[in-house]
């Protein structure tokens, strides 16, 4: 009888343990919402968006803000924190890179976090290889009116966004409603307002460009580790 009772006992601290390291050791949860805006490659109404080619050599990169109004990582707060992610969307994943851009003035715990959120969870369908990501903490600011959309990166990234005025509704931009979106789908809002470069600007590396002109858009996002 003590010998059952003792095995039992033994079972169930195995079981606690168990649980006890599962707790321990499990991805920490973590969700973020807010605004995105976007430059890239293409001429102002990007047919990327419409499943149609890039308008320049097949080529679409991006330069995405995503600018955190709510946001957690286990206990730790992110509200307010910006993440800059450029990278190639039609390159091979073998060829391609990304750049991220965080703000300086993050708390080391909030930098560990939004790398993870972003390298591993919101930009790994791209698949680079680990030494074709860079990723810098510098000076990173944002700006944000009802037409528009600016952000920077120390000296290497200025994307100004200008939204396009709709003739149906002077209160409106320019809208994609109900897109067809193949990369963050569910996570993007289901309306794009659409607008244009007034300024896009990148150096990092080789990596330089001048796409002022070119198409840009914005829209909420919402991620989650479920």
């Amino acid at each position: 009888m003590w010998r059952m009772r003792y095995l039992f006992a033994g079972f169930m601290v195995s079981i606690w343990l168990c649980g006890f390291a599962r707790a321990v050791f499990a991805d920490p949860a973590w969700s973020i919402e807010g605004e995105y805006f976007e430059g890239c490659t293409c001429n102002p109404g990007c047919p990327c968006l419409f499943g149609s080619e890039p308008t320049h050599n097949k080529t679409c990169k991006i330069s995405g803000v995503f600018h955190i109004k709510k946001g957690v990582y286990g206990q730790h707060t992110l509200d307010g924190q910006t993440v800059i992610g450029i990278t190639d969307l039609t390159a091979r994943p073998d060829k391609n890179w990304i750049v991220f851009y965080i703000d300086e003035k993050a708390a080391a715990v909030q930098k560990n976090a939004l790398l993870d959120i972003f390298q591993n969870h919101v930009f790994s369908f791209a698949k680079v290889p680990h030494d074709r990501i860079t990723v810098k903490y510098v000076p990173v600011q944002t700006e944000s009116s009802p037409w528009h959309k600016k952000a920077s990166a120390a000296n290497n990234l200025i994307l100004d966004i200008e939204l396009l005025h709709g003739t149906g509704d002077p209160d409106k931009p320019t809208q994609i409603v109900n897109k067809n979106f193949s990369v963050w789908a569910k996570e993007f809002d289901k309306v794009l307002d659409m607008g244009k470069a007034a300024t896009h600007r990148f150096q990092e590396g080789n990596q330089e460009w001048n796409y002022d002109g070119r198409s840009g858009f914005a829209t909420a996002f919402r991620f989650s580790a479920n």
